[in-house]
């Protein structure tokens, strides 16, 4: 769920129920039926939000699993990141030692380079004192020598220096060649070295580029994980603050059903005290009454006890009350038949984290299913709530001892109205999933003696 949703649906389930709340404190039994209108335009609200939500438990469910997933995501991109970094940094100091590597290599190359020169200068020296030698031992050891003999008149000296000669310019030119087969050896391995110092200084170039692009790469790779992780922190604070939020409606939503509570139980003990004070009040006039009537019998027969004790002396049988009198010990029956859902009792609430006490008896019909009065009675209310939707409340007056409300929430509309007096099995309204809802059901509640009690345990066995 993104931001943008949470914070629209957080936003409106505030809205809605700051409207709730006005409405419930400003409600009266008498204005039932006037709320109608108001209570479509609350439901507008609400039916705005459930596209995106069914209720608030499931809004904070989907914000708390998307808290946990960007945390979860956070901490994988974290590490992602660091390993991210270190191949960076191992990319950065093997970049620096390939350059290192290469400027080595390029300075091999160039001292090879500078022993090549240096070989074929000095080969290209003996090649020339070679040939100047080759030259002039050519001319006196010429075949036209001894013609010049024969016409020159040289002597025996004189013929035996130009012999000497000419035998030191052969040995010097032996040494001179074998000069110059050392100085082409040398100058072939200075060539190999300079090649060798080619080929390494070439690996080295080509290793440096790759290098360079695989730092650049890890660079490029660091500086997105940056960003996202930077991106899914937002994201989790954002999540956790929705989250947060959301707590802090459900624990208002919470906190108005309480109050909700309390004050339906406050108006049934009111309606209780009322009943009571009528009830005491009519026995108090039967008694006159009665009295009355007995003193006008004694003056009539002048002092004797003959005749009937008269009609009406007892109040038993039917104690008036706000719920139309006694209903027969015949029980009550379910107003829906549907299995139940939901009991009645403490469970852990999925948002707040504690013990909370579900307050009726779910039944799963389905929506549109009728709904049938448990008993008969009075309809004492009739509104809409932002945590029950729509609520209907029958007053059974006195029940083997006990003053019986029945109380039935979430419906899509009831068909009867405060004040009408209602039959056990009178269809009173229509399954529905207003309000707080996870879906079509009928919630029962029942209050004995005004307090709130488990309908499954003595009035619906």
């Amino acid at each position: 769920m993104s931001r943008t949703t949470m914070k629209k649906v957080t936003t409106g389930i505030v809205a809605a129920i700051a409207s709730l709340t006005l409405v419930c404190t400003t409600w009266t039994p008498a204005a039932a039926d006037d709320l109608d209108d108001r209570k479509r335009e609350l439901q507008q609200q609400i039916a705005a939000q459930s596209a995106s939500v069914d209720d608030a438990e499931a809004v904070h469910d989907g914000a708390v699993r998307a808290a946990k997933e960007a945390r979860q995501r956070l901490a994988e991109a974290e590490a992602a990141l660091a390993v991210a970094q270190s191949e960076q940094d191992k990319a950065e100091e093997l970049d620096a030692q390939r350059a290192e590597e290469l400027a080595k290599a390029e300075k091999d190359l160039e001292r090879a380079k500078a022993d090549v020169a240096a070989a074929q200068a000095a080969l290209d020296s003996v090649n020339r004192r070679l040939d100047q030698e080759i030259f002039v031992t050519t001319q006196n050891n010429s075949p036209l020598l001894n013609l010049a003999m024969l016409f020159d008149g040289l002597d025996t000296n004189n013929l035996n220096q130009r012999a000497q000669l000419a035998h030191t310019l052969f040995d010097s030119s032996m040494l001179e060649l074998d000069e110059l087969e050392t100085r082409r050896l040398a100058l072939e391995d200075a060539q190999q070295r300079a090649d060798e110092a080619e080929q390494r200084a070439t690996e080295a170039r080509e290793a440096a580029a790759e290098q360079l692009r695989q730092k650049t790469a890890a660079a490029d790779e660091a500086a997105v994980l940056r960003e996202r992780v930077d991106q899914l922190a937002q994201d989790a604070a954002a999540a956790e603050s929705a989250a947060a939020n959301q707590v802090a409606t459900e624990e208002k939503r919470y906190r108005d059903l309480r109050a909700e509570s309390d004050s339906v139980e406050r108006r049934i003990q009111e309606r209780i005290a009322q009943a009571e004070a009528e009830r005491k009040r009519k026995e108090a006039e039967e008694e006159e009454r009665r009295k009355q009537e007995e003193a006008n019998k004694g003056s009539d027969s002048g002092g004797s006890n003959s005749g009937g004790s008269g009609s009406g002396g007892s109040s038993s049988g039917g104690s008036g009350s706000a719920g139309g009198g006694s209903t027969s010990g015949s029980g009550f029956i379910l107003p829906v038949g549907a299995r139940i859902t939901s009991h009645y009792g403490m469970r852990l609430h999925p948002v707040l984290g504690y013990w909370k006490l579900h307050d009726g008896t779910d039944f799963g019909a389905s929506c549109g299913t009728p709904i049938k009065a448990a008993n008969a009675g009075v309809v004492s209310e009739r509104y809409y709530n932002g945590g029950y939707g729509n609520r209907l409340m029958i007053d059974h007056g006195r029940v083997n001892g006990s003053y019986v409300t029945t109380g039935y929430n979430h419906a899509q509309r009831y068909v009867v109205g405060v004040g009408q007096k209602v039959s056990k099995g009178q269809t009173i309204g229509y399954v529905g999933s207003t309000g707080y809802s996870t879906g079509c059901h009928l919630h029962l509640m029942v209050w004995d003696d005004g307090q709130l009690v488990n309908p499954m345990a003595k009035w619906f066995r």
